[in-house]
């Protein structure tokens, strides 16, 4: 659509921060070929008046989350050059330290990624937050039409749907992925798509500027009075090619976008006032460039180093006559925590009990939440069966600041969660310079004993080592939960996911206790709970493990020593991500044989970090075993059995390795 000079008069200032966001685009690629930039650079040229026009009407309190292609939106909605420039150019002064660079920028209520949908439950549950805090908020999704293959995009829309949650999801639909057209990727219609999860769906284009603003101003407003979720498709065009150089598309097509642009049609309706416009940019980069040039540039990326993975220990006795069951345990840590902090929050499947809905009574599938949801009926809610958006969505309410605890209802689940974790959750608080907190938590059942075949019996959380900021806490039959839930609870910096083996949850801590094995722990944030006999010079051997293998391992203890008289120790820590090989290394050291019992498979598993850790404190051993599962898990309960590590099994390796 042609502009005419009204349309110039009407909006002028937003024709100058369009006019802005470009030159700033411009200036970078010739940032990059001058070598001052490395990695990639996805301008928005041509899609600069979708931000300014969304930016135009939003206020503080908004939250806005970005793409890969957010320069425009980023500008528009916190005028930050000098943050923006300096990022993108490694400085120390960037916006996220230097550290996130062209698709990761983090400003007050601003965030980008450039995972494609991923930021859509993030913004979802950021506007969760703000609706449950009253705070007049909307969250902003920007998303482009590529997007539209991502599942986690759909899983976003029926929650924001079901819930009513104040969004809108900026739709830049430009015709191309990076070199794809979207006529051979996307099916149907946005409208459809819309409709299908009974969300407003509301359009318009950067080719008509003053629909577009209109159209704006509408869906922020409806969202805001209603809150509720609106996806806004904005029609837009990409001039430039996806990164720096990069474009298949027929030269011709892209001159006639280049045509219609608002942009080139003023520069072409009244040069004058272009020129003035573009003259004023270019003075405000240049100065705030020639001060970013000479900032310091992030040479060195600091990492530190847990203290907690070579921490000194103490050991104390402990009592586990505590006639608790472990879920009964979880149950009371959850809700003495909600009693005593409104932002905790609890998230996850089936739940809820007696609800509106179905009257019996339930609780989850382990019966951990129980009535919880009775207790406190507005923060406790039922998820559809979409992990990757609930994650996210507890990421969001995370960095809203609130407390959010999330239930998987099987470890083996874990899997569909996992974008959301390492990309996401785990991501934020380093990659935006220590700006973000995420302190989220996510539990979830996991381990065999039970029966439930090969995808429900899984042991599966050696998938989550090595994950930066992201403790892996296992919880056993032997130590209260309580312990290790308080503990979880103050940690508000980064995520934790804790494993709750299912055999423990209708255990109760002090059942068929150990005759003639002593119990101690050590004084750790998270301890390491050890058996062992009361001379604790002698150890003929060491024998590590956690979660459910605990349990076989204390029967095969004693079969060694009443039949055998051989003395083992064995030792089983609760953070089994990261490992704190201390406690471990002490035991090694006196008997310099180890036996290593996990669920899961071996390979590059928890006994291979231990063996690799003690390996580089020189501790050289005379023997080392191995028993684990490294295949599925069968449904046939006495072919589970015999396939997991069992008390017979361990208790002949033993016997193997103390001949």
């Amino acid at each position: 659509m042609k502009i005419s000079k009204n349309i110039i008069e009407e909006y002028t200032s937003e024709f100058e921060k369009a006019i802005l966001i470009r030159r700033c685009e411009q200036r970078l690629l010739e940032l990059y070929n001058e070598g001052k930039l490395n990695g990639t650079v996805h301008t928005c040229i041509g899609q600069e008046f979708s931000g300014v026009a969304i930016s135009k009407f939003l206020l503080p309190q908004d939250f806005v989350v970005s793409n890969h292609r957010g320069h425009g939106h980023y500008i528009s909605r916190t005028g930050d050059l000098s943050g923006f420039f300096a990022e993108l150019m490694g400085k120390i002064g960037g916006c996220s330290g230097g550290i996130g660079g062209s698709q990761h920028f983090y400003n007050k209520n601003y965030l980008s990624n450039g995972i494609q949908g991923g930021m859509t439950p993030i913004a979802a549950g950021v506007g969760l937050a703000n609706k449950i805090k009253n705070k007049n908020a909307v969250a902003v999704a920007y998303i482009g039409d590529g997007t539209l293959g991502e599942g986690v995009f759909y899983e976003t829309l029926n929650l924001a749907s079901l819930w009513k949650i104040p969004i809108i999801f900026v739709l830049e639909i430009n015709g191309i992925a990076q070199t794809t057209n979207n006529k051979q990727s996307i099916s149907g219609s946005v409208k459809g798509r819309a409709k299908a999860f009974g969300v407003r769906h509301l359009s318009s284009t950067t080719d008509n500027v003053k629909e577009l603003f209109n159209i704006c101003k509408s869906a922020i407003n409806e969202a805001r009075k209603n809150e509720e979720p609106i996806l806004l498709e904005i029609k837009t065009n990409r001039l430039n090619s996806h990164s720096k150089g990069d474009d298949n598309r027929d030269p011709n097509f892209v001159n006639s976008l280049k045509i219609i642009d608002p942009i080139n049609q003023l520069e072409k309706l009244d040069p004058v006032l272009f020129n003035s416009i573009v003259e004023k940019s270019d003075l405000l980069i240049s100065k705030v460039l020639s001060e970013v040039e000479l900032s310091e540039t992030l040479t060195k990326y600091k990492i530190k180093v847990d203290e907690r993975t070579n921490k000194d220990v103490n050991w104390k006795d402990y009592n586990n006559n505590n006639n608790i069951r472990g879920n009964d345990s979880i149950y009371d840590s959850l809700k003495n925590e909600m009693k005593s902090n409104e932002n905790v929050i609890l998230l996850g499947e089936d739940i809820e009990s007696s609800n509106d809905f179905n009257p019996g009574e339930y609780g989850g599938a382990f019966k951990v939440t129980k009535d919880l949801s009775i207790l406190f009926k507005d923060r406790v809610k039922n998820t559809p069966i979409s992990e990757q958006a609930i994650t996210g969505i507890s990421t969001g309410l995370a960095v809203a600041g609130m407390k959010p605890v999330l239930e998987i209802m099987f470890g083996d689940f874990m899997t569909l969660a996992f974008d959301q974790i390492l990309q996401h959750a785990s991501k934020f608080r380093l990659m935006f310079n220590n700006k973000v907190k995420v302190p989220l938590i996510i539990r979830s059942p996991m381990g065999g004993y039970r029966g439930y075949g090969p995808t429900h019996s899984q042991s599966i959380e050696k998938h989550f080592f090595g994950i930066p900021d992201l403790d892996v806490i296992s919880l056993n039959h032997r130590l209260n939960p309580k312990i290790i839930y308080e503990t979880a609870f103050k940690n508000n910096e980064y995520p934790t996911f804790i494993v709750e083996n299912k055999i423990a949850y209708t255990r109760k801590i002090n059942e068929n206790l150990p005759t003639f094995l002593k119990a101690s722990i050590t004084n750790e944030q998270y301890p390491t709970y050890r058996l062992h006999f009361n001379d604790e010079e002698v150890s003929d051997c060491t024998i590590v493990c956690y979660g459910g293998a605990l349990l076989p391992v204390e029967g095969a203890v004693q079969k060694a020593f009443f039949e055998e008289e051989y003395i083992c120790e064995v030792i089983c820590p609760s953070l089994i991500n990261p490992i704190n090989i201390i406690p471990i290394l002490e035991s090694v050291k006196k008997s310099k044989k180890l036996i290593l019992v996990e669920e899961g498979s071996s390979i590059a598993g928890f006994g291979s970090e231990i063996i690799s850790l003690l390996s580089e404190k020189g501790i050289l051993l005379n023997k080392v075993i191995r028993i684990s599962n490294n295949t599925i898990i069968p449904c046939s309960f006495q072919a589970e059995n015999d396939l997991l590590p069992n008390e017979d099994k361990i208790y002949k390796k033993i016997k193997e390795i103390l001949k």
